[in-house]
C-alpha cells in the first residue's frame, strides 16, 4: 500500500508543474512587414515582402496590398539602385501571388568598396537596414563528384580569402541536358467519317527528344568552420542526387556560389534554419527571439520582421558527364484497346511501341500509349533554347 501511494504522489509532483497554455490568439501582429532580401554586390539582388496573417480568419484579416511599394539598394555616396517587382511563374502563367512581392535589383555593376543599405517603402511606412561592409568572398577552390550505388555527390573545397571571419555561405543552381523516355514513330490519324483511328508505322521523331532543364531551390547553406580549419572547408558535401535521375541523361553542370559571412548574419540564418527545419528542442530559439537588422524610420515603434544579407558572391562551374548513369525504367505506358483510341489520341497520348502477338495480354491493345511528357521533354519541364553557357565537350 505503501508503494502505492509513493507512485501516486510523484506522479502528482511530476504533473503539477504542467501548465496549459493558451496563446492570446486576439492580440496577434497581423500587417507587420517581413522581409527577406539577399543583397548580391556584384550579381542580382533579391527582395521578398511579405507580412503576418493571423491562422483564424477574421473581418480583420487582409492581404496587404504591395503594388505601390518601392525597394531599392543605396550606397553612402548617395547613389540608389531601384528594384522591379516580378511576377511568379505557375506553370503557363505569370503571376503576382496576393500579399506577396517579389523585387530584383540591378546591383551588378555597384561597387564594392562602399557601404550599402536596403531602404523599403509600403504599407505606408519608410523601412530601412543598417548600413553594412561587404566583404570579399572566399575562393571556391575545387567541385568535385563521388557515387555510391545509388546517389551522385557533389563535394566542394572553398578557401577562406583575404576576409576570413570562420563563415560561410554556399548555395547553387544546376542545369543539365536529358531526354525524353520515348521517340515517337508512328503517324496517327483519325479516319474521316468515323471515329476510327488509323496508325502506320513510320521514321522516329526526335525533335522533341532532347532538352535542357535547369533548377535553382534557393536554398541556403550556412557553413561554420572555426572548428575544422582556419582557412576554410575541403571536399564539404553540399548535396546529392539520385544516379536514376536524369540529371546523368549526357551533360550536368552545377554552379556552386560561395560569400563570407559575419559571425552575426551566420548566427541569424543558423537560427532560421533550426526554426524551420524542426529545431524543437527547450533552446532553439523563437522566430520573435530573431534580432533581425531593419527597423522602420516612419514609425521606431513599429515592427518589422526579417533580416538583410549583403553579400560579394563568387561562382564556379563543374560540369559531369553520364558516367554515372544508372538506367531506369521509362513511364509505364497504357494499352487501351482500339474502341479507345480516339480518347486517348485526344487526350495528347501518342502510340509509343507496339507489342509483338506472343506477349500481348488479353482485354488490352497491341499498342503502348504514353502522354506527352513521355515523348516530348518540353512537356516533362524542359527548353530547346540552349543556354549561353553551355558547354557540349564530352
Amino acid at each position: 500500500m505503501r508503494k502505492n501511494l509513493s507512485i501516486l504522489t510523484l506522479l502528482l509532483c511530476a504533473t503539477a508543474c504542467i501548465y496549459p497554455y493558451t496563446p492570446e490568439l486576439d492580440e496577434a501582429p497581423e500587417g507587420v512587414l517581413a522581409v527577406d532580401a539577399n543583397i548580391s554586390i556584384g550579381d542580382v539582388s533579391t527582395v521578398r515582402l511579405s507580412s503576418l496573417r493571423s491562422i483564424w480568419p477574421s473581418e480583420q484579416s487582409f492581404y496587404p496590398d504591395f503594388h505601390d511599394a518601392a525597394v531599392w539598394v543605396e550606397d553612402e555616396t548617395g547613389v540608389s539602385y531601384p528594384g522591379t517587382q516580378t511576377p511568379q511563374y505557375f506553370g503557363y502563367y505569370d503571376i503576382f501571388l496576393p500579399g506577396i512581392a517579389l523585387f530584383t535589383i540591378p546591383t551588378e555593376n555597384a561597387p564594392a568598396d562602399r557601404r550599402y543599405r536596403l531602404c523599403i517603402q509600403a504599407l505606408g511606412e519608410q523601412y530601412v537596414s543598417d548600413w553594412t561592409d561587404i566583404a570579399a568572398p572566399p575562393v571556391i577552390r575545387e567541385i568535385g563528384f563521388s557515387a555510391d550505388e545509388e546517389r551522385v555527390s557533389v563535394n566542394v573545397s572553398v578557401d577562406a580569402g583575404a576576409e576570413a571571419t570562420g563563415y560561410f555561405l554556399l548555395s547553387f543552381d544546376e542545369t543539365w541536358e536529358f531526354h525524353a523516355d520515348y521517340t515517337p514513330s508512328y503517324i496517327v490519324s483519325v479516319i474521316p467519317g468515323t471515329d476510327h483511328v488509323s496508325i502506320v508505322e513510320d521514321s522516329p521523331d526526335y525533335s522533341k527528344y532532347w532538352c535542357w532543364n535547369s533548377s535553382d531551390n534557393h536554398q541556403l547553406f550556412p557553413v561554420d568552420y572555426t572548428a575544422m580549419s582556419d582557412s576554410g572547408i575541403t571536399s564539404w558535401p553540399i548535396f546529392r542526387f539520385s544516379r536514376k535521375d536524369n540529371r546523368n541523361h549526357k551533360r550536368y553542370c552545377v554552379n556552386i556560389k560561395a560569400r563570407t559571412l559575419s559571425k552575426e548574419t551566420y548566427r541569424f540564418l543558423k537560427n532560421l534554419e533550426n526554426n524551420t527545419t524542426g529545431g524543437d528542442n527547450l533552446f532553439t530559439p523563437t522566430p520573435g527571439e530573431i534580432a533581425g537588422n531593419l527597423r522602420c524610420e516612419s514609425d521606431p515603434e513599429r515592427t518589422v520582421l526579417g533580416y538583410v544579407l549583403f553579400s560579394r558572391t563568387t561562382s564556379k562551374r563543374a560540369w559531369l558527364d553520364s558516367r554515372y548513369l544508372r538506367i531506369s525504367r521509362p513511364h509505364t505506358l497504357l494499352y487501351p484497346t482500339e474502341e479507345h483510341f480516339l480518347e486517348y489520341y485526344n487526350n495528347g497520348y501518342l502510340p509509343l511501341e507496339e507489342l509483338v502477338p506472343e506477349l500481348r495480354e488479353e482485354g488490352k491493345g497491341p499498342y503502348g500509349w504514353g502522354p506527352r511528357y513521355c515523348y516530348d521533354c518540353t512537356a516533362a519541364g524542359g527548353t530547346q533554347e540552349k543556354p549561353d553557357f553551355w558547354d557540349d565537350a564530352e
